[in-house]
């Protein structure tokens, strides 16, 4: 009386511990989709801000180039560099001088490339320097003139002129810090020759135009931040040498170009910028605090800007979020799962008393149910037994009862090999574990009560019903005495089959024995292309009947040593209309009469009866007509010797894929090669 009540609540437990473990399941995927979807949200807020600073940097830069550029291609600044660098007048090339020096001061006027004064008073005899001008360099690198307050060049400068000589391309110089620590950069443009002067020199530069502008007061407010300080930090970042150098000042008071960290830190943030520009990861910063950042790469210079924000400050409210969320969802599904239990607490004592009720009603159902089975299985003389799933029986009917000399009510609960005996059960549940199929049927011979007989063995899987195990229904029919009629009537058949073939050897005696020769190289021909064998055993015996028509032809015909006339050979093509008529009532299984009357059939079309072609014609067919000109060209005819294989099979390769089929021909050499068909070469038996 416990085991059905633990089972029932084995069942509630489970099913309440799978409801809690899913609840759990979906509200962390959920609060992992609603974490996605703020770090998607910030992606994109980061991703507006970092265009629109990028745009700004890119712009100012672009202005940068297209001041110097728009200066280098004035007409006047070109011829006079180009007469300043070439005159040996010493009048001609200050005049020259002075002329560009006005003309840079107007350009540094004009574009913003011009340096404020120092502030403060300085000392007469030290240079006054400032943070922006511009300077003019000649097509050998000499300074030439400059603006006022133009900071004094280094080697990075030198450097940077020579390379836009060399190469005749704008170059951007990187953020660089002025002896005072004030951060600038430059930008170099070469100057051409004016357009007079010969293809040749035009492309060599004359000189350079050097412009430098204060960084630290136009470049590094565009980064500055005009939200609140959750809002992040804008960098640019750049490579050189292998390392990650931080242009822009940063948070913590470093300087420009003073941080610089290596490229192998995996996890990085200004490292992944430079590595993969653009995209979006949480990493640590400079400082080792996690953040979120995003990058863009800039159009105007070999940089990288990089925007970023602290991860917590960003999360904090989506955290916040998710732990309200959190806790929600775990009160409910509490609650849930208290409703649950109570329900089915209820439930599970209205279920007790209404299975109670259900027990005994079934227990009335399966009386009558057995009393109805008895009655219908008792009156039929087949064996009708119920197994359970360990092969014991739960029923079977009086004909297995009585013949097994076992009383009905004694047989429940016992095994197959108790009331069959070992044999017969090894045989059964070896049927039983092996199929496949519900329901499976097979043939098998049993002993059974010490008489050997063949029964037609039937099985089914009965549905589950609640309560009730799995139950298989197994029903024997003995069919030995239909068995053996059948075994007579292939036996007649194949005595009928002898009693024609003997006919037609003793009607034409330079066929005897052909058919059997064809039927052995057919069958060999079919093994070697596979086919299925109940194709095989009509091929068979088609070949052993394909010639019974011709006991209707005249035999003078069939023994005749000259040519036969064409009324001759029309009647010879009517042998396989007669052999289709004397076989027409005969009853095979299979397709042999189709076989029969398609085995002089040729792939062109050209054969008979009917004229089929390639697809029309059936492989078999194709394989006994390929099999039957092999036995007739090796064997003797009365008007000439048998062939040799050899020259048989090139007789058959010359018609191949007009008469004969290519892959049955191969498929015969084969067969010949292995020697499977060696004695049919001699034309004997």
């Amino acid at each position: 009386m416990l085991k059905p009540l633990k089972h029932p609540l084995a069942l509630g437990l489970g099913a309440l511990a799978l409801v809690i473990g899913i609840g759990l399941v979906l509200i962390f995927q959920y609060l992992q989709l609603e974490q996605q979807r703020d770090l998607r949200q910030w992606q994109l807020r980061l991703g507006l801000i970092a265009e629109s600073r990028a745009g700004a940097v890119d712009s100012w830069l672009a202005r940068g180039f297209a001041d110097l550029e728009e200066l280098a291609g004035n007409a006047s600044l070109q011829m006079y560099l180009s007469q300043a660098g070439s005159s040996n007048r010493d009048e001609d090339r200050q005049a020259a001088l002075g002329y560009l020096r006005n003309l840079i001061l107007a350009a540094a006027q004009r574009s913003g490339f011009q340096a404020e004064p120092p502030a403060g008073r300085i000392p007469a005899n030290l240079p006054q320097t400032g943070h922006a001008g511009l300077a003019l360099y000649d097509a050998a690198g000499r300074m030439l003139v400059t603006t006022p307050h133009m900071p004094a060049p280094d080697t990075a400068s030198r450097d940077l002129v020579q390379r836009v000589i060399d190469t005749g391309e704008r170059t951007l110089q990187d953020i660089f810090l002025a002896p005072d620590g004030h951060a600038l950069t430059g930008f170099a443009v070469p100057v051409f020759a004016v357009q007079g002067v010969d293809a040749a020199q035009r492309r060599q530069p004359v000189g350079v135009i050097h412009g430098i502008r204060d960084a630290q007061r136009e470049l590094f407010p565009l980064l500055a931040t005009r939200e609140p300080q959750r809002q992040g930090e804008t960098l640019l970042v750049g490579q050189q040498e292998g390392l990650a150098v931080y242009l822009s000042p940063l948070r913590d008071g470093t300087p420009p170009t003073q941080r610089r960290l290596t490229l192998q830190i995996q996890q990085l943030a200004a490292a992944e910028a430079l590595r993969a520009p653009g995209s979006f990861q949480r990493l640590p910063d400079y400082r080792g605090e996690e953040v979120l950042m995003t990058s863009r790469r800039l159009e105007q210079a070999p940089w990288i800007l990089l925007h970023k924000i602290d991860a917590d400050t960003a999360l904090s409210e989506s955290r916040e979020h998710r732990r309200f969320l959190l806790s929600v969802f775990l009160l409910t599904l509490f609650l849930v799962s208290a409703a649950l239990v109570a329900a089915w607490r209820h439930g599970t004592s209205l279920r007790a008393e209404r299975m109670a009720a259900e027990l005994t009603e079934r227990r009335r159902e399966l009386e009558e149910q057995g009393r109805l089975l008895h009655a219908v299985t008792d009156n039929v003389t087949d064996f009708l037994f119920l197994l359970d799933s360990e092969l014991k029986f739960r029923f079977a009917n009086r004909p297995l009862a009585n013949t097994m000399d076992i009383a009905v009510e004694d047989i429940p609960g016992k095994s197959l090999a108790s009331v069959l005996g070992t044999d017969v059960a090894t045989i059964l549940a070896g049927f039983l574990q092996s199929r496949t199929d519900n329901p499976a049927s097979r043939l098998l011979d049993l002993q059974i009560a010490d008489r050997q007989r063949r029964f037609e063995c039937r099985v089914l899987d009965l549905p589950e019903r609640a309560g009730l195990e799995r139950t298989t229904l197994v029903v024997l029919h003995d069919v030995t005495a239909l068995h053996r009629a059948q075994q007579q009537q292939a036996r007649t058949l194949q005595q009928t089959i002898q009693a024609l073939m003997r006919a037609v050897d003793t009607h034409d005696p330079y066929s005897a024995d052909h058919s059997v020769r064809t039927a052995a190289v057919a069958n060999a021909i079919a093994r070697a292309m596979e086919l299925p064998e109940d194709e095989r055993r009509a091929l068979d015996m088609a070949a052993n009947l394909a010639n019974v028509g011709k006991i209707f032809l005249p035999g003078e015909i069939l023994t005749k040593t000259d040519a036969l006339t064409r009324d001759e050979q029309a009647q010879l093509r009517q042998h396989v209309q007669y052999s289709l008529d004397i076989l027409s009532n005969l009853d095979f299984d299979g397709p042999v009469l189709e076989i029969i009357g398609q085995k002089q059939e040729h792939l062109d079309g050209s054969g008979y009866p009917n004229g089929l072609q390639d697809g029309q014609i059936r492989l078999s067919a194709r394989i006994l007509a390929v099999a039957n000109a092999f036995v007739a060209l090796v064997s003797p005819r009365a008007w000439r010797e048998g062939l040799d294989a050899e020259a048989a099979l090139d007789r058959l390769l010359a018609d191949a894929g007009s008469r004969y089929d290519r892959q049955v021909i191969a498929a015969l050499f084969h067969v010949v090669e292995n020697g499977e068909v060696r004695e049919m070469t001699t034309g004997k038996a």
